[in-house]
This record gives C-alpha cells, structure tokens and sequence, in this order.
C-alpha cells in the first residue's frame, strides 16, 4: 500500500512538472515573473505537495529561482550565463546537424520536410510569435535532428540542457516579431545542407542559426 501511495504521489508530480514546464516552454510566464503555489492549485486542481515537488525539479534545472522569504520566479539569466548555454548548444547541435547528413534516411528527411513546411502554414495563418504551437514546431525540428543523428550520448547530453534553452528560446522569439519566418527560413537552409548529405555546411548552418537566434537576447 506504501508503494502504491509512491508512485501515485510521483505520477501526480511529474504530471505538474510536465503542465508547468509546458507553460513556461510556450511563454506563459515573463522572465522574472512568481510563480504562485495557489494560482497553480486553482490552474491544476491538485494539492500543494506535487506542486512544490514539481517547482523543486524546476529549479534544479535552473529554469526557476528559488528566493527565501518569497517563493520562486522564472529565472533571469545573465548574458554571461546565456552566452555559456549557447555556446555548448551550438556545439552539440551543430555536431547532431553533421550526423544527420551522414546517417539521415530519406524518410527521416521527408519527416523534416514536413515539419517545416506545417510551420510555414501556421506562420501564414497567423504569425504570431508567441503561438504555442510555432515554439512547439520549432522545438521539434531540433529535437528531429538530434534524434536522426542517432547519437544517443549526444541527445542525452542536450537533453540535460533543454529546459535552459526553452526558456532563452522563448525570450529570443520575443526580442524579434519577424523572429517566426526568420527561423523558417534558416531551418530550410540547414535542411538543405542536411538533404545534401553535406556535413560541414549543416553544421555550420545549424550554429549560425543557434547565434542568431540568440543575438538579440544577448
């Protein structure tokens, strides 16, 4: 009955973990912005507990700030610490980008064409920069590559880095309006490259576009 009474209490925080994180990786919450337990209580309609749990994984990752006396927030990164985070990512990425020209299978690109161009739909739809659904299209294209990359230590690796850039992410596409077509138009290019099977022109691509997309914020 203990064990029971575990794994329910674990399954409720994970699910509060993944509806928080939902919200903050489509720009629910400004950077800075408390984050109230009772606000989320009345959002969820679950006790306090699996909240607290889910805010403590949160700011493990270091997307939330805890502050004594006051609760937590969405953190503000510095630019030194966006500047570290990037840095890495394009490293990382642009080395997924690289793989995936050399292992990528044609229905893994044509899975990528695809994606892209239901972006380009939404993006005439309504270019909205802070649509959910643009910064969910835009996450999948990257986490496509690093899976067609099929390095598992790698994806792991970004993995442990992802909350951060979601959070930087969403404060870079609110820098720049235009920042929605931009984006479209730069995934195009690194997909070439990768459909051209030509590695060091997808990696290059691919970190050009980690640093641009972060220009603004910096």
């Amino acid at each position: 009955m203990d064990v029971t009474i575990k794994l329910h209490k674990e399954t409720t925080s994970m699910m509060v973990y993944r509806h928080i994180y939902n919200l903050i990786e489509t720009g629910a919450f400004q950077p800075g912005e408390w984050i109230r337990e009772r606000k989320l209580k009345e959002i969820l309609g679950v006790s306090s507990t699996p909240i607290r749990e889910a805010l403590k994984m949160l700011v493990q990752e270091s997307v939330l700030e805890s502050v004594p006396h006051h609760g937590v927030r969405i953190k503000n990164f510095t630019t030194k610490e966006i500047e570290d985070i990037y840095e890495l990512r394009a490293e990382l990425e642009g080395l997924a980008a690289q793989l995936a020209a050399r292992r990528g299978t044609e229905a893994q690109f044509m899975q990528l064409e695809e994606l892209l161009l239901l972006t380009q739909r939404k993006i005439e739809e309504n270019g909205i920069i802070q649509d959910s659904e643009l910064l969910l299209f835009n996450n999948q294209f990257h986490d496509l590559i690093i899976e067609v990359s099929g390095n598992l230590a790698l994806k792991n690796t970004l993995s442990h880095l992802r909350a951060k850039i979601d959070l930087i992410r969403v404060m870079s596409w609110r820098s720049n309006r235009d920042r929605a077509m931009e984006t479209l138009k730069q995934h195009r290019l690194i997909l070439e490259a990768i459909k051209d099977r030509d590695p060091y022109l997808a990696r290059l691509r691919t970190q050009e576009h980690i640093w641009d997309s972060i220009r603004l914020v910096i």
